[in-house]
């Protein structure tokens, strides 16, 4: 992986949510849902997203 700041957040979570970006530009919503399933099983956590487009947790 890249060395970025992270502003405070855990490895666990900057890892899930760079495989999340990578499966959602490579294949989409079915990318994601594949993205959660591999950080879920590597013990990284799941990233959600709401369906409100001006949710400030999402965006």
């Amino acid at each position: 992986m890249f060395r970025r700041k992270t502003g405070g957040v855990s490895a666990a979570e900057t890892a899930a949510r760079t495989v999340q970006a990578a499966g959602q530009k490579i294949a989409g919503e079915r990318g994601g849902k594949a993205a959660n399933r591999v950080t879920s099983a590597l013990g990284l956590g799941r990233i959600e997203h709401c369906n409100k487009p001006d949710c400030p947790d999402c965006n």
